[in-house]
């Protein structure tokens, strides 16, 4: 019988290094996004935040930017902004992304490129624009969030797996260029996590209990992973407690995958 997965909330977690700081973090307005920079604000960084939605977040220190990272057009106006606004970057955290189930055939040019673009493509423009900012900061840390999908073989999931596995490759194919300069990039890898959408597909319906029982399954850990939790964690990999790692990839899962 699997065990009752526990509800709590994720301590908050305390780096003094973080204040102070200025970060850029897409995917603002929901889930992972919205709890990294929750958490960042709460350690005394300003932060600026990339999302085509508007944000619940009301803070001084907080900066919306309008943007649909699958429009090149749309990232070069949104930095042309952010540039008014600041002239260096501490921290980036590649946060947002779509996870549509498309059946190979339902999945054509377009839907990939609908996927393709916001997943990876949007992550590597991101840092690209970032870089001049970055070389002006004193945090130059970069994190990217992938998913433990493409280790799962899911139906429907190929091209959103495909892209969180692009993401790792994107994340060591840069360690070394950029830790040249002292910018470290990590990947944080999550499992299952209890964000507003997915609470809303999977835990509020009919089929909460299945979904519940399946977690409890695989994971080793009986815990509804909260998107605070891997916020923590990223927040862990901009620090500079974690000054001695580039190229990793750290998986938030609650023991699924074991890796």
């Amino acid at each position: 019988m699997p065990t009752e997965l526990q509800n709590t909330p994720a301590p908050p977690l305390v780096l003094p290094d973080l204040r102070e700081k200025t970060a850029l973090v897409t995917g603002a307005s929901a889930g992972i996004g919205r709890a990294t920079i929750e958490a960042l604000l709460a350690n005394g960084a300003t932060c600026h935040g990339l999302s085509p939605d508007s944000s619940p977040i009301t803070h001084p220190a907080f900066h919306p930017l309008p943007c649909d990272l699958r429009d090149t057009a749309a990232i070069a106006r949104a930095f042309a902004v952010l540039r008014e606004k600041t002239e260096h970057l501490d921290f980036v955290v590649n946060v947002a992304g779509i996870d549509p189930k498309l059946p190979l055939a339902e999945g054509d040019a377009a839907r990939w490129d609908e996927i393709v673009d916001l997943n990876l493509r949007g992550y590597y423009l991101v840092i690209r624009e970032s870089l001049d900012l970055l070389r002006h900061g004193t945090g130059r840390a970069i994190v990217n969030v992938s998913s433990i999908n493409y280790r799962l073989g899911l139906p429907g999931r190929a091209i959103y797996s495909a892209t969180k596995a692009g993401i790792l490759g994107l994340t060591t194919g840069l360690a070394r260029e950029l830790g040249r300069e002292g910018i470290r990039i990590n990947t944080v890898t999550p499992g299952w996590v209890f964000t507003e959408r997915q609470i809303r597909e999977y835990f509020s319906g009919a089929d909460t209990g299945k979904h519940l029982s399946h977690l409890a399954t695989v994971q080793s850990l009986p815990c509804r992973i909260q998107p605070a939790d891997v916020a923590n964690h990223i927040l862990f990999y901009l620090s500079s407690a974690s000054r001695a790692s580039t190229g990793h990839n750290c998986v938030v899962d609650g023991g699924w995958i074991l890796e």
